[in-house]
């Protein structure tokens, strides 16, 4: 099967490269679920051509013009568009780039898949497959109305007319089915994968201070205060609580490092970086409260990268995490600070080799269950479903 998996995604050492030394890194758990889902297609016997537009901005890229290019990693074939970095037109650049790749490799038949978020690129793909009578498959791994980093009418707009040229769906929970898929296409749930070749993945030996991490978007509506103010609460003289990412929490955390020495800020930093410190700490966490709208429709995918570590996890009960993994992780049910500072104390409480065994379950439960190469299968099904529209 020839699939053009259309993306913002970019192999490891491609992304590394072009973001090295920036401020802000372009989502880095949007890359690497795309990317594992690219592997995973591969390791399933499917010819991927990654086709990418690469997510630089005025932000976090001082080029203004880089050239087309095509790399070959992991089996896959990386092929980078052109790319005009000017506000509009880099988006409308993008989009009939694009275009013309999809349309020109639909000639060998196959399939389309499209990350729908990254609009103008998935616009343009969308278009061509529809145009060309061949399968595309949309992974939908937010509701564009309810981004927490917020987002344009225009670019909901987009979204919604992508949602419309595909001919099946991947979503993360069953919750976004009836908010997406009014025609009733074919459609399969896949809240996240891990990354398979994380089996032979050693834990590193762990010092004498306690080390919590968390990696993802600085927000409050993420739970980071609440975590924060709960970690402190807790004083606990032998743990740290480490932080890595970027968001409008940045400043304020800043600032609550500068008094309180246990809670470490690093920053952004690659993928790469994060996962290595993930197998050296005691306690991996993710505070996001269950009560916003969003998190019925998404699954983070922090989870699974965290429990393939093999180090405990310490979550909130979120809507869309199915009940199967409660069993492999640490729940926190009250969300406020007060109730995370009781969490943290009970399970840091807890003896090292209950804390060691909990961690080696999740592990082997995501690996089994839920790893790249799986999941992906479940997508190669999916394109044999569904059915091509006019």
């Amino acid at each position: 099967m020839l699939i053009d998996y259309v993306s913002g995604a970019m192999d490891e050492n491609g992304f590394e490269e072009l973001f090295k030394g920036s401020l802000i890194v372009p989502g880095q758990q949007a890359q690497k679920f795309n990317r594992l889902m690219i592997y995973g297609l591969s390791a399933n016997g499917a010819e991927v051509r990654a086709v990418t537009g690469r997510p630089v901005t005025k932000a976090n890229h001082r080029g203004l013009f880089l050239r087309k290019s095509r790399v070959a990693s992991g089996g896959v074939e990386w092929v980078y568009g052109s790319v005009l970095n000017l506000p509009v037109v880099k988006n409308v650049w993008q989009m009939a780039s694009v275009y013309r790749s999809v349309r020109g490799n639909a000639k060998r038949g196959g399939a389309v898949v499209v990350d729908v978020l990254n609009a103008s690129v998935a616009y343009g793909a969308s278009l061509a497959a529809k145009r060309k009578h061949i399968p595309c498959i949309g992974i939908v791994t937010d509701l564009p109305e309810q981004m927490v980093t917020g987002t344009r009418k225009g670019h909901v707009r987009l979204v919604r007319k992508v949602l419309k040229n595909c001919t099946g769906y991947v979503f993360l929970t069953e919750a976004m089915n009836g908010a997406v898929n009014p025609e009733h296409k074919p459609y399969t749930v896949i809240e996240a994968l891990c990354d398979a070749g994380m089996k032979s993945a050693a834990r590193t030996e762990r010092g004498d201070v306690r080390k919590c991490i968390y990696a993802g978007f600085l927000d409050r509506r993420y739970g980071v205060g609440a975590m924060v103010e709960g970690f402190i609460m807790a004083d606990l003289p032998d743990a740290e609580l480490h932080i890595y990412g970027y968001g409008p929490f940045s400043d304020e955390l800043r600032e609550i490092t500068a008094v309180h020495r246990n809670v470490v800020y690093h920053g952004t930093v690659m993928n790469d970086v994060i996962v290595k410190e993930e197998l050296g700490a005691d306690l991996l966490i993710n505070p996001r409260p269950t009560g916003e709208e969003f998190t019925r429709y998404s699954f983070p995918s922090k989870n699974v990268e965290y429990m393939v570590s093999g180090t405990p996890v310490l979550t909130t009960k979120l809507p869309g995490m199915p009940e199967d993994y409660y069993p492999f992780v640490y729940i926190a049910e009250d969300e406020s600070a007060e109730g995370l500072c009781e969490s943290f104390r009970r399970v840091l409480g807890l003896p090292a080799e209950e804390l060691e065994q909990k961690g080696k379950e999740a592990k082997k439960f995501v690996l089994e269950k839920k790893n790249n190469v799986s999941q992906a299968a479940k997508l190669i099904r999916l394109i044999g479903q569904a059915e091509t529209r006019g």
